[in-house]
């Protein structure tokens, strides 16, 4: 080492702080206790503006009438009743929908020829409104359960086929091309490489065919139904009763919201194996 010349000791390594999106700079976490602010905030001054005047009751009414309205629901067991109803025509569309859907899905991403096949009916159903579905489905059923069923099932499996077949056909072609140089079987194949690779847009379709499931229970007992949550809004509704209405309108909500974080913590489980 040359004379008169100091040598700085090393600096320490720093870890940059992890980025929630690529491209995005570092955002903080949203604390829960801001997103409960922010909630109370809005609770209090829609109260307050219902209580002064400052819109019309008769078509928002307010946070304390909606309260007094959901537990005369509550307490007369008519929510309860009607809600059990929804819950039993929602799962039993939704249950044989992932059935369905996710081995359809892959099949389609797998294969070329079945693809070709049934891909542009789903596209067709799946860019088809709800509405225009349910008269031809209530025709064919009738206005009982199966109707409701049958709508849950065909707006939740065109969802979730279509994302399985995507997360297929985006499995990454080097290894498809590894496993096929090492002379793997279909069952291998499909197992070890096509299966894993999916799974994350698996679970992100059954998310969005969750939701689509819940709309479809909703809008076909809104119209073709003679109980359930979406007929309480629709008996509701034409008697103008706004608080009951919001209340159930929130109860809808707050399922489906419940429903797809559900999802999401499981999708998380189980697919921990990629962070």
């Amino acid at each position: 080492m040359t004379p008169g010349l100091r040598t700085r000791p090393p600096r320490p390594a720093t870890t940059p702080p992890p980025h929630r999106a690529v491209g995005l700079r570092w955002v903080p976490p949203i604390r829960a206790r801001f997103v409960l602010g922010s909630v109370v905030v809005v609770l209090a001054l829609w109260q307050l503006a219902g209580q002064t005047g400052l819109v019309d009751v008769q078509f928002t009414s307010t946070p304390s009438a909606v309260v007094r309205a959901g537990g005369d629901l509550l307490s007369s067991g008519e929510l309860g009743k009607n809600a059990q109803t929804t819950l039993v025509e929602f799962f039993a569309g939704f249950a044989p929908a992932i059935l369905v859907g996710v081995p359809v899905g892959m099949l389609m991403g797998w294969k070329l020829r079945v693809r070709q096949t049934l891909e542009p009916a789903l596209v067709a159903l799946y860019v088809t409104p709800s509405l225009a579905l349910l008269p031809l489905v209530v025709l064919a059923l009738g206005i009982g359960e199966a109707s409701k069923i049958a709508m849950v099932f065909i707006e939740a499996v065109i969802t979730i086929a279509v994302n399985a077949m995507a997360g297929i056909r985006e499995t990454d072609p080097k290894l498809v091309q590894a496993a096929r140089a090492f002379c793997a079987g279909g069952g291998a194949m499909f197992g070890k490489i096509l299966f894993p690779s999916a799974l994350p847009t698996i679970m992100a379709g059954l998310r969005l065919g969750a939701g689509r499931g819940v709309i479809a229970v909703i809008v076909a007992e809104l119209y073709g139904g003679t109980d359930g949550v979406g007929q309480l809004i629709a008996t509701y509704g034409q008697n103008f009763d706004v608080a009951t209405l919001m209340f159930l309108t929130l109860v809808v909500a707050v399922f489906g919201y419940a429903l797809t974080q559900l999802l999401r913590v499981l999708g998380t489980a189980a697919t921990s194996w990629e962070r």
